[in-house]
């Protein structure tokens, strides 16, 4: 009975959010000053007006950025994209590791021709059952408009220059995990499979094109715990993962894409030295954070 009850009220707060955005418009877009950045929960008042926006969308989008649990993570990750891109009028979009994200039929509402790319044997699960079904009915002929592939991101079936934006939202650090047998990935293969990532995203992006990318970073040196822990995708391995070294992020994420074939948009906010515990922790616990990435093709690389 609880959770029918729990159901039923985010239904109504759905629609509650739906009937504010079409009475009164969302607050005016705030400059964030930056995209490339850590998480930090004081900023995410500069992100209300994407956030109403999203969140009027549908059902799986109003629980995520509203999810108390997640402390506003999603509306970092989801916010800083939409704050980033000006239109999405025409866009080809690739969103790399959909997950069970309604995002990509947000941006088909847009204007965006979307591909959603995932692996063949999905990790998460799309809401199911009543609350499911009626979600569908929400999203309407945005379901049919978006082409989905799968495979590997180690090596994306399109070709080069084929998408204006490529995305991919917390999904990159899940290359600790084999899939599908769950078999833990060692660290250094890990960093040589996110330079492959990210060299298979900026390739087939268009000169001129944007490529954003979120993921975790965590002081594992002062970690003792991961709220997240119980829903790791690997079976046997450390007791702490799916986040970078927070001290790697610079290199392995932003000067990575600095140095082939892209230019950070905008000055970059993340600090390696953070010291942890404060607004820059996301749910996961005082060490763990998570960060942005918005570069710009600006030449062939190789």
């Amino acid at each position: 009975m609880s959770a029918r009850w729990g159901r039923l009220g985010l239904i109504l707060r759905f629609l509650a959010a739906r009937a504010r955005v079409r009475i009164q418009s969302p607050p005016p877009r705030a400059p964030l000053g930056a995209w490339n950045a850590m998480f930090d929960r004081s900023r995410l008042r500069l992100l209300e007006h994407e956030k109403r926006r999203l969140e009027a969308f549908d059902i799986g989008l109003f629980s995520a950025l509203n999810d108390p649990r997640v402390i506003g993570q999603i509306v970092f990750e989801y916010g800083t994209l939409v704050n980033g891109v000006s239109s999405w009028a025409g866009l080809r979009v690739l969103d790399v590791g959909s997950g069970r994200s309604t995002l990509p039929n947000w941006m088909v509402a847009q204007g965006a021709k979307v591909v959603s790319f995932e692996f063949p044997e999905p990790v998460e699960r799309r809401l199911a059952g009543k609350l499911g079904r009626l979600n569908n009915l929400i999203l309407g002929a945005t379901r049919r408009r978006i082409r989905h592939v799968s495979g590997s991101m180690l090596e994306l079936p399109f070709g080069d220059q084929s998408f204006d934006l490529v995305t991919s939202l917390s999904v990159i650090e899940h290359l600790d995990t084999n899939l599908p047998d769950r078999s833990y990935v060692p660290y250094a293969e890990q960093r040589k499979r996110a330079a492959r990532t990210l060299d298979e995203m900026v390739r087939v992006t268009r000169l001129g094109g944007l490529v954003y990318v979120t993921s975790e970073c965590c002081h594992y040196g002062r970690a003792k715990t991961d709220a997240w822990r119980s829903s790791y995708y690997y079976h046997d391995g450390p007791a702490l993962s799916g986040a970078w070294p927070i001290e790697d992020v610079p290199e392995i994420f932003y000067g990575y894409v600095a140095d082939h074939g892209c230019s950070l948009v905008g000055p970059t906010a993340f600090d390696p030295a953070w010291p942890g515990a404060d607004a820059k922790a996301t749910f996961r616990g005082p060490q763990f954070s998570a960060f942005s990435v918005l570069a710009r093709r600006e030449r062939a690389w190789p």
